[in-house]
């Protein structure tokens, strides 16, 4: 006999976040906090507590913060506990396996992004030159590229791996290896001669 799915609240568990925010000015603790509370949900600000504020490259600035946040667990058919939602503020419960369906989409839409601006350089690149940059990996072609064609170091997806290229002097095949880091798998994200032939659609 199956017994009925338990739940375990867990509270007052401490998380750390790093968030980048661009702002031409000086980011203060204050704004920091209500701009992080706004995104969280939470009603007050105050349950956010920055630790420290770093100005990044350019106009960024990275805010490492801590706030609480609840978990609510639940056990499978084998019995094993497993996170299902999390309440990261005053408001309702948001389940995880819908935030992390939004990550992944969020991760592969801007992979393409990344993978099409490297196309676009490629093509000025053979306007230019005649032919595409002769390479066997993603960092010999970005060395090429950049920065005369691209003004951003890409050299690594949105899953921290390295971006896959093979390039003669009239074709080219450009990947990211998707969230497995696998190749040849379901979710690899390839540009061909300047088309995406596979992958997430912007």
């Amino acid at each position: 006999m199956k017994s009925a799915p338990r739940a375990l609240l867990i509270t007052g568990l401490v998380v750390s976040l790093a968030g980048v925010a661009v702002f031409a000015r000086e980011l203060g603790a204050r704004e920091a906090r209500e701009k992080i509370a706004q995104t969280l949900g939470f009603d007050n600000p105050n349950n956010v507590h920055i630790k420290n504020i770093s100005r990044g490259m350019g106009g960024d600035a990275i805010v490492e913060a801590q706030f609480e946040a609840a978990f609510r667990f639940t056990t499978d058919k084998e019995g094993k506990w497993q996170a299902i939602e999390v309440r990261a503020g005053d408001r309702k419960w948001e389940s995880i396996e819908l935030i992390q369906t939004a990550l992944r989409k969020e991760k592969a839409l801007r992979t393409s992004a990344d993978l099409r601006t490297i196309a676009t350089a490629l093509e000025s690149y053979r306007r230019e030159s005649g032919s595409y940059v002769k390479a066997d990996n993603g960092s010999a072609l970005i060395d090429h590229l950049a920065p005369r064609y691209l003004n951003s170091i890409i050299r690594l997806d949105a899953w921290s791996n390295e971006l896959s290229y093979k390039g003669s002097a009239t074709a080219y095949r450009l990947i990211s290896l998707g969230a497995d880091g696998k190749a040849d798998t379901d979710d690899d994200i390839v540009f061909e001669n300047g088309r995406l032939v596979k992958g997430a659609i912007e």
